[in-house]
């Protein structure tokens, strides 16, 4: 998931290369920025209206959420209606997030936003939110011991310990049941659905706020994987049909099926071993002894503190049968440069037109496609496919696309302008890339309901116009305008669909989609 990030940065205020910038020193009306911090405060202007507006505090400074804006969870969108919306115990209670530091029941962890805007005439507008307990924090250790009956796990520094020790981190999946749109209604995606949380109380619990239901793994993408994005489970009883133990062979890199795969020769032509018993239609079951990376957020039940878990990657290498399905596919990092047509970039300015999308397969042989997803107001998702080439590896299974400076990322295949996407989807050939505008497939179905050889996630990152020349001049504003999500509306399933361009607009007058720089 980290796949959920609109920027990363490691500082608390960036204006691209200057700090402290005001409107009035350099007589501009805009001014870009970025903010990455803290909630402080976190209010919302009008609690009935589903596309609310919100007032948000970041070091200390006020920022203005427009009404229509989408944020972005680490596996989920919310409008900041809706963040408060889906809060629960105590904070939904008393009308909180639940994320703010000023709340009256604070997180046990601050959470971290970052926010990318303009300030107009001093009043800065976002443009693109995102908010994570820290985007940047994953841990790392060995499963030391799997309670099936509750989905807990100890993790913990010895490879060679089989029970929970002194210093163990205990973790669990967040992960929802699922509804009963889905032919596993009832169960989680990845293991045992989440346990109710205890009622608020007499005395206002708060831990009646965990597990956060905001915050929970993708179950529409694996994000529980392997390094290799083969869905991995945690067991939900000593015998679990759906996460088998005979998907687990003794080693740790492996392949599903009846012939040993041996790696080309720039991989070392390594023989990967055969496992006719595994099911590569079934999830793998992560076991005591395995090296485990996680991210999630903190969380307090009544044997105390945890980490309530929405991505995890088993560092275990599983591959499937070349040209056989299912194969699996994930996307690990992708970046968007947001030039329009090239004339339009300003004379002080550098406008990128590139396009960068990295992850891994568990099917080698077979070639990735990358597919914007365009999403307009009341419609549904539809594929544009990126033209790209494909970079030689070091690794076994990973793809990496980096075309040329002039990616064409923003336009059709037939040249017309479509704008910049939020979301990209990954797909193995089966054997041919999709059409243009198809719908995101569905079907079919496999590993406990996730759907093999693709997946889709928000764009890592937004390359904006960036200053050039004498340093100390006006810096362009952000170009929002060629996010087709944000001034053309987006679509919200299974939620709202109606969600039109922000207000205010962070920029200087509302404009009409043309995506000039």
């Amino acid at each position: 998931m980290n796949r959920q990030h609109v920027s990363k940065c490691a500082v608390g205020v960036v204006a691209f290369g200057l700090v402290g910038m005001t409107a009035q020193v350099y007589a501009q009306n805009v001014t870009p920025f970025q903010l990455v911090g803290h909630v402080q405060s976190f209010t919302l202007d009008d609690p009935i209206d589903p596309f609310s507006s919100a007032k948000l505090m970041v070091n200390g400074i006020q920022v203005t959420i427009p009404k229509n804006l989408v944020i972005q969870f680490p596996a989920a969108y919310f409008t900041a209606q809706q963040v408060f919306e889906n809060a629960q115990g105590v904070s939904k209670k008393y009308s909180e997030s639940g994320l703010a530091l000023n709340d009256k029941f604070p997180p046990l962890a601050a959470f971290e936003v970052t926010i990318d805007g303009n300030a107009i005439e001093g009043e800065y507008r976002a443009g693109l939110v995102s908010i994570s307990q820290q985007s940047l924090n994953t841990s790392t250790g060995y499963i030391h011991q799997i309670d099936v009956t509750r989905g807990m796990m100890c993790v913990g520094g010895s490879p060679t310990a089989t029970a929970c020790g002194t210093g163990d981190t205990r973790i669990r999946l967040n992960d929802p049941a699922l509804d009963a749109s889905d032919s596993f209604a009832g169960d989680g995606r990845y293991g045992k659905p989440n346990p109710l949380p205890p009622a608020v109380g007499p005395t206002d619990n708060p831990d009646s706020r965990y597990p956060d239901p905001r915050f929970t793994v993708d179950q529409g993408n694996p994000t529980v994987h392997a390094l290799t994005g083969y869905p991995m489970c945690v067991p939900r009883a000593a015998v679990d049909s759906e996460c088998p133990a005979s998907n687990r062979p003794p080693e740790n890199t492996f392949v599903m099926g009846t012939d040993p795969l041996i790696s080309p020769v720039r991989f070392g032509n390594d023989t990967i071993p055969a496992y006719p018993i595994c099911d590569p239609t079934k999830q793998a079951p992560v076991r005591v002894g395995d090296h485990i990376t996680f991210a999630g957020t903190l969380a307090r039940d009544s044997d105390g503190t945890y980490v309530s878990v929405h991505t995890l990657v088993v560092d275990i290498g599983i591959y499937t049968q070349p040209g056989i399905k299912p194969a699996y596919v994930t996307l690990e990092e992708s970046l968007l440069g947001t030039r329009g047509p090239t004339a339009t970039c300003a004379a002080a300015a550098e406008c990128q037109d590139r396009l960068k999308v990295e992850g891994f397969t568990t099917d080698p042989s077979r070639r990735v496609s990358v597919y914007a997803v365009d999403v307009v107001r009341n419609g549904t998702p539809k594929v544009r496919l990126l033209h790209s080439t494909e970079k030689v590896q070091a690794v076994f299974g990973r793809f990496r696309y980096v075309p040329p400076l002039t990616a064409a990322a923003l336009f059709d295949i037939n040249g017309n302008l479509k704008g910049a996407t939020r979301e990209l989807m990954v797909r193995i050939d089966d054997p041919n890339p999709l059409a243009d505008r198809t719908e995101v497939p569905d079907v079919p179905k496999a590993a406990h309901g996730l759907v093999p050889g693709i997946y889709v996630a928000p764009v890592g990152e937004y390359i904006f116009p960036e200053p050039t020349g004498v340093q100390g001049g006006q810096q362009p504003a952000l170009n929002f305008q060629c996010l087709a999500f944000l001034i053309n509306g987006w679509a919200l399933p299974p939620g709202l669909t109606d969600i039109r361009q922000l207000d205010p607009w962070p920029g200087v007058a509302s404009p009409t989609f043309s995506c000039m720089n």
